[in-house]
């Protein structure tokens, strides 16, 4: 069976400099748990996520979740200076 999420968050100014550095997480690759995929659909950063494991799904959703947070965080503190 596989199993299959997708979370869009819209992020306004910084969604294209988010977008670009879960990209490049993306194409370093890692251990294989799934597909992860991003893209920025209607101004949002859109994560898809697949795996054959319920247990994998979870941890590469929370991994990219992770380090979407961390990404957005580091601009967002930057921006109000």
């Amino acid at each position: 069976m596989e199993y299959r999420a997708v979370a869009r968050l819209c992020l306004g100014e910084h969604a294209r400099s988010v977008y670009s550095s879960l990209r490049a997480e993306v194409l370093q690759g890692g251990p294989r748990k799934g597909e992860v995929s991003v893209g920025i659909v209607n101004g949002c950063v859109e994560i898809r996520v697949s795996s054959n494991e319920l247990s994998g799904l979870r941890a590469l959703l929370n991994s990219y979740l992770l380090l979407l947070h961390a990404a957005y965080s580091a601009l967002d503190s930057v921006s109000k200076r």
